[in-house]
């Protein structure tokens, strides 16, 4: 069975740089990593959008922001589900059949998005490779419900103690070097 890895911790934590460690950490070693990242878009610190990342194409969209309308939000900002559909679903299609390691960031942000992009999310969470996902640290999301159970999951959660050795034990656990 495919080790499943989730990184948890409270909004403005480091998920995203220490998942970007592991990334490269793992690419360092000649692990094919794909799939998606999600960034934050600030001016002045404030939320003002956020954009999608391809690892593999390099790839990077504007998804959501406050100029678009939309009847799909996230954090009271509109989505363009097309332009999200467009980057993120052959990104996972291509991941499943060529990556060695799978990752998606913020899930519970894209998964309630559109039914094909759940649809989507929940065949590369049910796939046989190795798969990395942050997820929000509180969310009732019923999809972030179903990935903490998920056969063989590993759950870490950062934090600013943990931050600089979290990306060496996900490595040691894609590994099989540390147990569940």
């Amino acid at each position: 069975m495919a080790v499943k890895i989730g990184i948890t911790g409270p909004v403005g934590s480091i998920k995203a740089e220490a998942l970007k460690k592991i990334i490269e950490m793992l690419e360092k070693d000649g692990t094919i990593v794909q799939g998606v990242l999600v960034s934050e878009l600030t001016e002045h610190g404030k939320l003002t959008g956020y954009s999608l990342f391809d690892i593999s194409t390099k790839k990077r969209i504007t998804f959501a922001q406050a100029g678009i309308v939309s009847r799909v939000k996230i954090d009271k900002l509109g989505v363009d589900t097309r332009l999200l559909e467009e980057i993120l679903i052959p990104s996972l299609q291509k991941a499943r059949e060529t990556a060695d390691v799978i990752v998606i960031d913020e899930v519970g942000k894209l998964e309630n998005t559109t039914r094909n992009i759940q649809g989507e999310i929940e065949t590369t969470l049910k796939s046989e490779k190795p798969l990395i996902v942050t997820l929000h640290k509180k969310s009732r999301n019923p999809v972030l419900q179903e990935i903490r159970s998920l056969e063989g999951i590993r759950v870490f959660d950062i934090t600013p103690i943990n931050r600089s050795i979290l990306p060496f034990r996900v490595l040691m656990v894609l590994r099989g070097e540390e147990g569940a």
